[in-house]
């Protein structure tokens, strides 16, 4: 066994300096991307446990100052703003350095991106750039004292980042000797703040040095994307759909596409007479299935759960899913939880609100028939 010393990076020179939580301002085109407030949200639960400040840092070119107000509304304490034209689209090369530069001048004790494809490239950069670490896809933030078991030194009121593990836990992430401590956030797991137009506070408008080298990266256009699962974030009743609709209770080849039909009549009926917005969903194990007859319906975007999207409805239906954390890190801030399953030892069971125990080619369908007839007066 080796008897070398471990090498552990420096801490970052004077943590007492260090104040405030940020979080990273998605825009584009200058309009902010809504799920920042869920960002604005969580940085505010921190920043209150530590009697700090929230900031919300925002780039971009000419954003409109009612969309900068409107973070303050939401919960921020202040904004700073980096206005230029070439940070009208994101690029790496010019975003990076940027935000590296005004962490370096007022120094943010936290710092939050989202988890979305932007945040997934551009809080790396900047934490390798800045020296620190970086927990990324979390799902909660708590303030704890930690105990580094090699250094043998206990921290005071760290950061700990909750995440879901590769497996079937969930992992605390702590960055005690450096900062910013930086960590992303999956979208979906807070909600955003009400508006308070009462709030008051400052827009600090940053002039930012752009490096030549932005150059090496040019935005040619931007392109929407059709994106089918984009109903599922702000729904507030969703069917999800998992690979028990293709076998029934016997074990026969089951009819998943009638099961599909049934619950997007489901979800129109809910739609129409209750007003409710409503969305279809599906478990990884389906969409991976590959099943032909279902390939241009449940599709990737659909997806919920660690590897997809993250939901929060009043109502979730969970239909022939069998519940692994995977899956139940996507959907288990639902209010109330459907499960329709013939196996009464599925894990969805341990976090239902209303387990039916039964063959989902019968339960969905009387589902549909009580819904019917309540809804549309037929009883």
């Amino acid at each position: 066994m080796s008897n070398q010393k471990i090498q552990f990076l420096e801490p970052t020179p004077d943590l007492e300096k260090y104040r405030d939580v940020w979080v990273f301002i998605e825009q584009v085109n200058g309009e902010i991307v809504k799920y920042s407030y869920e960002g604005i949200a969580a940085a505010r639960k921190i920043a209150d446990k530590v009697s700090m400040k929230v900031g919300a840092i925002v780039i971009g070119y000419k954003i409109d100052e009612g969309e900068l107000r409107e973070l303050i509304y939401r919960g921020a304490d202040y904004v700073i703003y980096s206005d230029h034209e070439l940070l009208k689209d994101y690029n790496p090369l010019s975003y990076t350095p940027v935000l590296v530069e005004i962490v370096n001048k007022y120094k943010p004790w936290a710092f939050i991106f989202m988890a979305d494809e932007l945040g997934r490239d551009l809080a790396p950069r900047v934490a390798y750039r800045l020296r620190t670490g970086l927990a990324t896809d979390n799902i909660d933030f708590e303030v704890e004292d930690f105990f580094h078991g090699l250094l043998k030194e206990k921290f005071s009121n760290i950061l700990a980042q909750v995440r879901p593990d590769f497996a079937t836990r969930i992992a605390k992430i702590y960055t005690p000797r450096h900062r910013p401590q930086i960590a992303s956030l999956r979208p979906g797991y807070f909600k955003p703040l009400k508006e308070d137009k009462s709030r008051s506070g400052e827009i600090i408008k940053y002039e930012p040095k752009i490096p030549s080298y932005h150059s090496k990266i040019k935005v040619l256009s931007l392109e929407k994307v059709v994106d089918k699962g984009e109903k599922l974030s702000e729904a507030d009743f969703i069917i999800s759909l998992g690979l028990g609709i293709l076998r029934d209770a016997e074990g026969n080849p089951g009819r998943p596409l009638e099961v599909v039909e049934l619950a997007n009549k489901i979800i129109d009926l809910v739609e129409r007479k209750l007003g409710v917005k409503a969305a279809l969903g599906a478990s990884r194990a389906l969409i991976h299935a590959d099943v032909s007859e279902l390939r241009d319906i449940i599709t990737p975007d659909l997806q919920i759960g660690q590897t997809g999207r993250t939901v929060s409805p009043k109502v979730y239906v969970a239909v022939g899913i069998s519940g692994a954390i995977q899956h139940k890190v996507g959907m288990m801030r639902s209010n109330n939880i459907v499960a329709i399953n013939i196996d009464e030892k599925a894990p969805i069971f341990e976090i239902a609100n209303y387990g039916i125990i039964e063959d989902l080619y019968t339960a969905l369908p009387k589902l549909y028939d009580i819904l019917k007839r309540k809804l549309e007066g037929e009883e």
